[in-house]
């Protein structure tokens, strides 16, 4: 149950009242993060990577940069482990990127406290997403890390359906077929043709 306070309701955009305020209602970044919270997977390509992707995972919070103070508190909610930024047309983000963050504070949090209909959803796949790059399987020399690779890249295509557009569809459909038909570790070459496959295709 949530529990009531008995401050004035006019200081709720100030930093401290809205820290406390989540601290004892922590049940309101769950409901907060349904609407407004992603949890996101993509696949940078890295010519220098043994693969020539490179996975990453994130979790974030978007919100008008006129209520920083409140992006603020929550990542102090999350022992300040993540940051604050200011992006386009006055948005803001508090954004959670370190693996270890990940995958000890922010999932923790979100199965104690969980999250309702289809962002539900979206964070129990993304948690595979975490688990591969926290137990390094995608690291190694071996046909084994390339099909963890390729795992995460079929789930990032089904966690971010959504919201995904015609481009950022055909890239991750371009990667994924690309991963498929490797049986070794590509030279760098190839690796550039990926990279000019992808430019031509979305531009």
């Amino acid at each position: 149950m949530i529990k009531k306070l008995n401050i004035n309701k006019n200081k709720y955009i100030e930093y401290d009242y809205i820290l406390k305020y989540i601290n004892d209602n922590p049940i309101w970044i769950s409901a907060f993060t349904s609407g407004e919270g992603s949890f996101l997977g993509s696949l940078i390509i890295d010519i220098d990577s043994r693969w020539g992707v490179c996975p990453q995972c994130e979790f974030n919070i978007t919100q008008s940069f006129n209520d920083k103070q409140l992006l603020e508190a929550i990542n102090s909610n999350f022992c300040n482990t993540g940051g604050v930024y200011l992006k386009n047309n006055n948005i803001g983000a508090v954004q959670f990127r370190k693996i270890t963050v990940l995958k000890n504070i922010i999932i923790p949090f979100f199965d104690k406290y969980p999250l309702l209909g289809c962002k539900n959803f979206e964070f129990n796949n993304w948690k595979k997403l975490v688990d591969i790059l926290y137990n390094k399987h995608h690291v190694g020399k071996n046909i084994d890390s390339k099909n963890y690779i390729l795992e995460f890249a079929i789930i990032c295509k089904k966690l971010n359906k959504r919201r995904i557009n015609t481009q950022k569809q055909t890239r991750i459909d371009i990667i994924i077929e690309w991963l498929k038909l490797l049986d070794n570790i590509p030279i760098k070459n190839k690796k550039l043709e990926l990279k000019n496959k992808i430019y031509k295709a979305i531009n």
